[in-house]
């Protein structure tokens, strides 16, 4: 036998038993091949951006990289899960000492990265209403402009109790409709008001605006409130928040230059961005796990707590 015909060498007992433990794992949690991968790769690959990131930091820095990150892996979890996402991220921050009008930003910019691909799923299987989401996106965008000048325009201790004010009012919102779902029979579309669509996209945009939290709590459960189909809601709202978010962003960049005093973290985006990534996967997971209303609770109360000292004690 020539040593081009030579057969590969088997793999070892070790390599081999660890292959069948994967697969086991993989099948015992209904996942693919690809989606075991991707769990299993992609918070490897983040995970290691976050550790080069903490070594090229400066050493003042490094403390609140680590537990910003920790706080964006919660946020990505929660964002997988059921669709809410500053509502962790910002408190987590405020907690840390973070600026609340850059805990806002830094979340809304996140989301203008993360959530289209959720918008685009949910465009291609029919779940985006260009009645709603027309009004929805023109109020958003208006409401979450406007917001980070107000929240600039008031001194940090103010903002700081006000936006852990607003996480509290939307973590018990969520937890005191978690079955509005039923309220009444669905509304065709041509008879949903747009004008109603677009106060609710100027409500949550603007609370958005000035907390970085609140578009899907509120916009969602007043769009169910009208009476709009949820798929419709929901789908139409991921949509809207592209935009609204995208107009908050443009509103902190232009408020940071006219308050100078607002304190930015540059060395925490891109751990921040990496730790969200790194959960989105085994956020879908938990959710198969446990279920979408015991997910729900569960961050809602986390939110709720992390939000609740800087509420208290600023």
């Amino acid at each position: 036998m020539t040593m081009g015909d030579r057969e590969p060498t088997p793999p070892s007992g070790a390599l081999a038993a660890g292959r069948h433990r994967a697969t086991a794992l993989r099948q015992r949690m209904g996942m693919t091949p690809r989606a075991f991968t991707a769990a299993v790769g992609l918070p490897i690959a983040c995970a290691i951006v976050i550790v080069a990131t903490l070594v090229v930091a400066p050493p003042e820095e490094r403390w609140m990289i680590f537990w910003a990150s920790l706080v964006a892996v919660a946020s990505g979890l929660s964002a997988t899960a059921i669709g809410v996402y500053g509502g962790v991220l910002v408190p987590g921050l405020l907690l840390l000492g973070v600026d609340p009008r850059f805990a806002a930003a830094a979340s809304l910019f996140l989301q203008v990265l993360v959530i289209p691909l959720g918008a685009g799923a949910h465009y291609r299987l029919g779940n985006v209403s260009r009645h709603v989401a027309v009004p929805l996106i023109v109020g958003g965008m208006a409401g979450a402009f406007v917001g980070p000048f107000f929240a600039a325009a008031l001194p940090e201790d103010i903002i700081t109790r006000l936006v852990a004010g607003v996480i509290v009012g939307v973590g018990v919102l969520v937890l005191a409709t978690l079955h509005w779902g039923g309220l009444g029979s669905v509304l065709p579309m041509d008879e949903v008001s747009q004008v109603r669509v677009g106060g609710v996209g100027l409500t949550a945009g603007f609370a958005s605006g000035v907390s970085g939290a609140g578009w899907g709590p509120i916009g969602v459960k007043l769009l169910i409130l009208l009476r709009i189909e949820p798929r419709q809601a929901i789908g139409s709202s991921l949509v809207g928040r592209v935009f609204m978010a995208a107009a908050a962003v443009v509103g902190f960049v232009l408020s940071a230059r006219l308050a100078d005093e607002i304190d930015i973290h540059y060395w925490l985006l891109i751990p921040m961005f990496a730790g969200s990534v790194a959960a989105m996967v085994p956020g879908a997971f938990m959710v198969s796990r446990l279920g979408r209303e015991k997910a729900t609770i569960g961050i809602t109360l986390l939110s709720i707590s992390l939000a609740l000292p800087t509420l208290i004690w600023g």
